[in-house]
């Protein structure tokens, strides 16, 4: 049974998705102004005693917090009154909110050390996640931690065609904030136009409130009839960009694990990407997957250069055997990585 948080209140409060059942209720947060405080001091033990029956009325055997928000702190009690076993997986909360949650609310600290403290097993979608909020908790997670990267559907990607553009493309995607460096992006691709016969456009997708000033920084840089801010775009539109793509870029200045990465290896597309939080323990460094610092324009452009082939230098990969980017995809499929969760699952059932 998956639960999360009825946000617009308009969503249903019960249905099946993909055959699974899906409950929606709204998690309020003990946290200022003082009127959310007042009402979630009157309407949270409401919905804390909701959630504590559905679950018993499913006779659940084990909580798992994906992610954690300020919701969590429900999903963590409701485990203790039922005394269920308790997993939770971090994906990089501390350093990846865009509107720095936990930097500037006490419940989400509050909520996010209650759930380290209480959980059975805590999986982090990469070894610099996890070090990461253990230097945070201020003490050592010991044998109830363990690192599970995310997981990629290749099928997603096999089964589209490639997206066409009228000129060869760069791509990029995610979330417009200032963590996913897509400005840094726009600096180093300006820099190869200004410097190479580059016949690429640039495509970003994906959404978020520095879209305004990429669209800016494009033209003031004078390249905005190279640069196409996309938009959002649903899974079979972003798997046919990927596939169309004659390299995909990840800029990041901060990134836990970096499923994009993930994916453009799953459609056979080149990658040059910072060397930032999880990505270099799973991308296979050599000819077609490049690393380089972050917040360097000048050092993202001249891999950009070399990975599209415009240094002369640059020696073709083999064709005999698996590549390494195939044998990355194929440990990271989601058939293994559901396994590992099981695993997970079962330790936790042992505490």
């Amino acid at each position: 049974t998956v639960v999360t948080m009825r946000w617009p209140k308009d969503l249903a409060a019960s249905e099946l998705v993909e055959e699974l059942p899906v409950r929606r209720y709204v998690f309020r947060s003990l946290d200022l102004p003082a009127r959310r405080l007042v009402v979630a001091s009157l309407l949270g033990p409401v919905t804390l005693a909701r959630f504590v029956s559905s679950l018993r009325r499913d006779r659940s055997e084990l909580v798992h917090i994906e992610c954690v928000s300020p919701a969590s702190w429900y999903a963590v009690h409701a485990a203790r009154i039922l005394r269920l076993p308790l997993v939770v997986t971090l994906q990089g909360e501390l350093t990846m909110d865009a509107t720095g949650l936990y930097q500037r609310s006490p419940w989400a600290r509050h909520t996010l050390r209650l759930a380290l403290r209480h959980a059975d097993v805590i999986t982090a979608c990469s070894a610099h996640t996890l070090g990461e909020a253990q230097d945070w908790f201020g003490r050592p997670f010991g044998d109830r931690a363990v690192v599970i990267h995310n997981g990629v559907d290749v099928e997603e990607f096999a089964q589209v065609e490639p997206h066409r553009e009228p000129a060869p493309y760069v791509f990029a995607i995610g979330r417009h904030v200032p963590q996913k460096g897509f400005d840094v992006l726009v600096r180093a691709f300006a820099q190869l136009l200004a410097t190479t016969d580059l016949p690429h456009h640039l495509l970003l997708a994906g959404d978020g409130p520095e879209r305004p000033t990429l669209e800016r920084l494009a033209d003031s840089l004078g390249i905005r009839d190279r640069v196409t801010l996309v938009g959002p775009t649903d899974r079979t539109a972003t798997a046919a960009l990927f596939r169309g793509a004659d390299l995909f870029v990840l800029p990041s200045r901060h990134e836990p694990f970096g499923i994009v990465v993930l994916e453009a290896l799953a459609a056979d597309v080149p990658v040059v990407a910072t060397a930032v939080g999880g990505v270099p323990e799973f991308l296979p460094v050599g000819p077609r997957a490049r690393l380089v610092p972050p917040d360097d324009p000048a050092a993202l452009a001249d891999a950009i250069q070399r990975a599209l082939r415009l240094d002369a230098a640059v020696t073709p990969p083999s064709d005999t055997g698996p590549s390494p980017a195939a044998t990355t995809v194929a440990t990271h499929a989601w058939t293994t990585i559901a396994a590992a969760y099981r695993t997970a699952y079962a330790r936790a059932a042992r505490r």
